[in-house]
């Protein structure tokens, strides 16, 4: 009997300590759950932000924003010169150094510019945003080298005498070029010199609290000089200006569709609906000058009622760390994706068409684009796009902040590479600051010539 009950004891001792089995999906799970996951409705409520930071916070969120770039950033062989892990530490007494929240966050957008992305960022905390709830009712450009207004949205009186044409010199009292060097240009995010030019003058120029009023300095064409104090228009949102499209048959029968946004699956609908009138017209300009990106597929949905035939949308080149590998010489490995579309609707636009860019076409705007030209469907006109695309991967920063790192790479189904460079138009026409105040479009003009002169399907 001692010996049964010794035996039984030992068979279930060894239950007990048996050793248990790898379980891959919980190994994968476990993982996958300790990365960061984000809630923006979160951040917006601005709840867990803190005016002032520990130095061990503020070291910490540089680190982290080393890391996260250092792991995921998809453009390093785009800035081949860049250190990336000693400009970390020479960063280290900057943030350090810093006494206030906004100063800190101000040094981390300047680290990251030095990646020179678009899609690579580091943004306030939200209660810092919210507080640019107005614009001065100007729209600027870049123009022969020269800040140019080109629209005036104002509804005060006094205010709607700067037209169009004229130059904005002074930003109160300062040298307008010295202005942007001093208090915007430190903290830009950009691709090329096209992305970050365009970039101050549309969005970062003019925002600021509505109510609040700014003197500004302007010469007339004939050479005249005016000063007028702007009040800041109250916004929803100041990056956001333009409706989603606009519509018109021009003379010569041709469709003009001004797309200003591919974020919203509404534009694929507004297309649909608006095929029946653009059918029986000679030719179509689709222009995207004003359209920051969004969602690729909506442009795609369109592009595929431009043709018959299946297309390519580009490829993409995805950065596959192995941290094994660094044992074993085979640190990283490169795989390259590549879709295509198949034309599915009971639609067929076959004649002549035309896309507009410009430095303001960007991410999904400019994946739309480089698939138009490798359809070789029509021509593009206008001006370089900005060259940044990609996806950003967004984490969160001390102080209620976030930052986001570009996580892919996008190029032409042939190879040609955009990112950091821009598109090139097939036709360069830039515009003009004697046609701006004189109400024409030099893009659009040009794009009109152009189909008028082609012959028609």
């Amino acid at each position: 009997m001692k010996k049964i009950f010794l035996l039984l004891t030992t068979v279930f001792a060894l239950q007990a300590f048996a050793q248990k089995k790898f379980d891959s999906t919980a190994y994968t799970s476990f993982n996958h759950n300790r990365w960061e996951k984000i809630n923006f409705s979160d951040l917006m409520k601005d709840s867990a932000a803190k005016a002032q930071l520990t130095a061990e916070q503020k070291i910490a969120g540089l680190s982290k924003c080393w890391s996260e770039a250092k792991y995921n950033f998809a453009n390093f062989d785009l800035v081949p010169a860049l250190n990336w892990d000693s400009l970390y530490t020479t960063f280290i007494p900057k943030v350090a150094a810093t006494t206030s929240l906004v100063d800190y966050y101000r040094v981390l957008q300047n680290f990251y510019q030095h990646l020179r992305d678009g899609h690579t960022s580091v943004n306030l905390p939200f209660r810092y945003i919210k507080q640019r709830n107005g614009i001065v009712p100007l729209e600027i450009r870049w123009i022969e080298n020269r800040a140019i207004v080109v629209r005036n949205t104002s509804d005060k009186k006094e205010e709607q005498r700067i037209l169009p044409g004229m130059e904005l010199t002074a930003w109160n009292g300062t040298p307008i070029t010295e202005h942007i060097q001093k208090n915007i240009s430190p903290f830009l995010h950009f691709s090329t010199a096209q992305d970050s030019t365009d970039r101050i003058y549309r969005y970062e120029l003019t925002p600021g609290s509505a109510g609040a009023t700014v003197t500004l300095s302007f010469k007339t064409p004939e050479g005249k000089c005016l000063t007028q104090v702007f009040t800041y228009k109250a916004v929803e949102r100041y990056w956001d200006r333009l409706p989603l499209f606009t519509f018109q048959i021009l003379k010569g029968n041709i469709a003009y569709l001004q797309i200003n946004s591919f974020n919203d699956e509404k534009i694929v609908n507004a297309f649909d609906s608006l095929f029946a009138f653009i059918a029986p017209t000679r030719a179509l300009v689709i222009d995207v000058r004003n359209n920051g990106g969004g969602n690729g597929g909506n442009g795609f949905e369109i592009l595929g009622c431009l043709t018959d035939k299946p297309f390519y949308t580009g490829k993409t080149v995805l950065r596959q760390y192995r941290p094994v590998g660094r044992s074993w010489g085979d640190i990283e490995k490169g795989t390259i994706a590549e879709d295509d579309w198949k034309p599915y609707k009971n639609k067929f636009f076959s004649k002549p068409v035309v896309v507009l860019t410009s430095a303001a076409t960007y991410s999904a705007a400019e994946d739309f684009t480089a698939t138009f030209k490798s359809m070789q469907r029509g021509l593009v006109i206008g001006e370089p796009s900005g060259g940044s695309t990609g996806q950003p991967v967004f984490f969160t920063l001390p102080g209620g902040g976030t930052a986001a790192v570009c996580s892919k790479r996008d190029f032409f189904s042939d190879g040609t590479e955009f990112v950091g460079v821009g598109i090139q138009p097939d036709i360069v026409v830039h515009p003009t600051a004697k046609n701006v105040a004189a109400g024409k479009d030099d893009v659009l003009e040009a794009a009109v010539q152009y189909l008028q002169n082609a012959p028609a399907k």
